[in-house]
């Protein structure tokens, strides 16, 4: 009685499924099965505890089929028939062949999907799988393949005929649809996961009928995500060994069928998989020739449907291909120019009005993708400019910050005077900016991180010619001076710096060469000239550096000053080197010096600002050492007189006390003037008492600065404190 009540409930359950109301509603008939699924779980372990007690399931899988409805009849069927199998009473194959026979009987497309999904889902443990108990009188894995295969053969008809039942809507039958997709993938799932199916015989019987029963369906929904799901769920060492086979097929589908998706796909998971295992492509590359099966199959379909095809889809589909190429094969530059050829041929063939803002995206993608692996290495790329010539300036620019985003972060030298022109030619958008652009729209944030990362460029070039890099400095100036002062006040001050290094080592490099070339006492004459002067490689003379390097900081003195100021103060310390190797410097180094004042003088305004600038000339005059006294008294006495008109007495005093180390220095030494400025700062520090009472760190400034300039130290300390007191 319990039995039959249990065959009673679980047959009522059922009938909910038949409900006509349902077949429109996919996924609530989704819902409902998934009840119904759940609730004859219960029934199948009560047939599971009969048959522990002994009842034959051979009776049981015979009585289940007296119920008077067909589709529960069905379920009741398959649910009895998983445990007929477990019990091993007849083989496994024979029950498999009767419930895929009898799963026939329900042709209505829902509900004949959703009872073969239970039919999968019930026997998925229970096939004749390799090394399963269930294996040989049982079955083999033949046996499971034919049983899936059959299984997916029925539910894609099933599903196919979906698009005719439902609603008037041809989309809305087409979502539908959609929704139950991974029903019918189901089976390619467990398909892929028997493990009798090994690369033989997914070569021989898996692969092959798969593809006919593809082909053969006509339907691009199907056709599509049956593809799609052979690409995900089978192993990719599969995928490698059948390339030819997988993608001639992918040629061989319907004109609908979107092939760039399926190839990208496809592409992305074997570049993963090239990534994860080093030498997996190398590997299969003795045998097959993976990049030449992908160019072969791409050139196809772009010849057969790229009239059709939407552009956009096809650069993406070049997108895809150079992803994969430069993960597979990260040193074959070649085979990214053929994509990028095989682009350049693309966008010739397409009329003007079908480059969309979406098309010129993915161009940008296109463009992207190979600079962080190739870096300097596009610019042997012949067809990269070509492309760049469908971009518009704000792309152009995006293109070009990329380009030097990832020159600065490989942080590889450039050597060569060529490749910085290209370089430049690449990036001029970037460098100079757009033409008409209002840049004050701009996140300051961005514009900055921008001309830091333009900035850092300039040190990325390392010519090892002292000759070439001046050559590729001053190309770089005429650049950055093309992009206003904007930009110029943070990319000049980095290219004057490189002048700076470059005049060091330049003297370093002729000082080493011709202490080689020196004639000695055992070669006699032989490296020198009939003269008797030794024969160096050529000479860059340091002044003229420092002139270009004058002239670049002029250019942006006026629009930032501060900047100027620092960096002709700069100027004047690289000398101090310069002139220890014997190359006179005054006149320019004055020059520089006095143009600082100048600056400071007149353009900075700030309050600041202006004690900032004082303190950093007072500091380089100090370590200047090749200025004559005539020229170096007279910067002394500018900079005191600019000490004295500070707006704040506190500045005022600190600044001259600053002073008095000029009038110590070796080129003046002049006592009495040390007395002035010492006398001068202590009546500036009793004003600061008075006005505003913040005088004792002044006082203690001015006790260490006594020190070490007076003979009498300790005695003018003691004044100092008395005064204070």
């Amino acid at each position: 009685f319990f039995f039959f009540f249990k065959q009673k409930t679980a047959y009522e359950m059922q009938r909910g499924l038949v409900g006509s109301e349902m077949c429109i509603r996919d996924r609530y008939y989704y819902v409902l099965f998934m009840q119904i699924f759940n609730d004859l779980k219960d029934l199948e372990d009560h047939f599971l505890d009969e048959k522990r007690k002994g009842r034959r399931m051979a009776d049981v899988y015979e009585s289940v089929q007296q119920a008077a409805e067909l589709l529960p009849r069905l379920y009741l069927l398959i649910t009895v028939g998983s445990v007929f199998i477990e019990s091993q009473e007849t083989s496994a194959k024979e029950i498999l062949k009767d419930l895929i026979e009898m799963s026939k009987g329900i042709q209505h497309p829902l509900r004949g999907l959703f009872l073969r999904y239970f039919l999968l889902k019930k026997l998925k443990d229970r096939l004749p799988d390799k090394k399963s108990k269930f294996e040989g009188e049982g079955g083999n894995t033949s046996d499971c393949i034919n049983f899936l295969l059959q299984n997916l053969f029925e539910m894609n008809r099933l599903w196919m005929r979906m698009q005719h039942v439902g609603s008037k809507d041809k989309a809305t039958r087409e979502a539908n649809r959609q929704e139950l997709n991974m029903v019918v993938g189901e089976n390619l799932v467990r398909l892929s996961s028997l493990q009798g199916v090994d690369l033989q015989t997914y070569q021989e019987l898996v692969q092959p009928k798969l593809f006919e029963l593809i082909q053969n369906c006509k339907d691009p929904i199907s056709q599509q995500y049956l593809m799609d799901c052979i690409i995900q769920v089978f192993p990719d060492d599969f995928h490698l060994q059948t390339l030819d086979k997988l993608l001639d097929a992918c040629t061989k589908l319907h004109n609908s069928v979107d092939v760039k998706t399926i190839f990208i796909s496809l592409m992305d998971r074997l570049a993963n998989y090239a990534n994860s295992q080093a030498n997996a492509i190398a590997d299969v590359e003795k045998n097959i020739n993976i990049f030449g099966l992908f160019k072969k199959y791409i050139d196809k379909v772009l010849e057969e449907q790229g009239i059709a095809m939407e552009l956009k889809k096809l650069i993406e589909l070049q997108v895809a291909f150079v992803r994969f190429s430069i993960k597979s094969y990260p040193d074959k530059i070649e085979y990214v120019n053929l994509i990028l050829e095989s682009s350049v041929k693309i966008m010739q063939l397409q009329p003007s009005k079908s480059v969309t803002d979406d098309c010129l995206k993915s161009l940008v993608k296109l463009l992207v993708i190979p600079l962080d692996t190739l870096s300097l290495s596009i610019f042997n790329l012949a067809h990269f400019p070509t492309l760049m010539q469908y971009l518009t300036p704000q792309l152009l620019k995006t293109v070009a910050k990329k380009i030097v985003m990832a020159v600065v972060n490989v942080r590889k030298p450039i050597e060569t005077f060529d490749t910085v022109q290209r370089l430049l030619s690449f990036i001029k958008p970037f460098i100079e900016g757009i033409a008409g652009e209002d840049e004050a729209k701009d996140d300051p944030y961005e514009f900055e991180e921008n001309q830091n990362y333009a900035a850092k460029l300039v040190h990325q070039i390392e010519c090892k010619d002292p000759v070439t890099q001046l050559e590729a400095l001053v190309l770089l100036k005429e650049a950055f001076e093309k992009g206003g002062p904007q930009r110029m006040r943070y990319t000049i001050p980095s290219l004057v710096f490189s002048l700076y290094r470059l005049a060091q080592r330049s003297l370093k490099r002729v000082t080493e060469e011709d202490e080689k070339r020196r004639p000695s006492s055992d070669s006699g004459s032989e490296n020198t000239t009939p003269s008797g002067q030794l024969e160096g490689p050529p000479k860059i003379p340091p002044l003229k550096l420092y002139q270009i390097a004058y002239q670049a900081i002029e250019s942006i003195s006026q629009a930032h000053p501060e900047t100027a100021v620092r960096l002709y103060l700069h100027g004047v310390l690289s000398m101090n080197n310069v002139v220890s190797s014997g190359t006179d410097c005054e006149e320019l180094g004055y020059q520089f010096a006095s143009q600082a004042l100048v600056l400071y003088q007149d353009e900075i305004t700030d309050t600041d600002a202006k004690y900032r600038a004082i303190t950093f000339i007072i500091g380089t005059l100090q370590k200047a050492i090749f200025f004559s006294f005539d020229n170096f008294e007279t910067l002394t006495t500018n900079t005191v007189q600019y000490c004295a008109k500070l707006l704040k007495k506190q500045d005022q005093c600190k600044a001259i006390l600053m002073c008095t180390h000029l009038f110590m220095s070796k080129i003046l030494n002049d006592s009495d003037r040390v007395d002035k400025n010492l006398k001068k700062s202590l009546g500036l520090c009793g004003i600061c008492k008075i006005a505003e009472n913040k005088s004792m760190d002044l006082y203690l400034s001015l006790i260490h600065i006594s020190e070490p300039t007076r003979p009498e130290r300790i005695s003018y300390a003691v004044f100092c404190l008395k005064k204070k007191k």
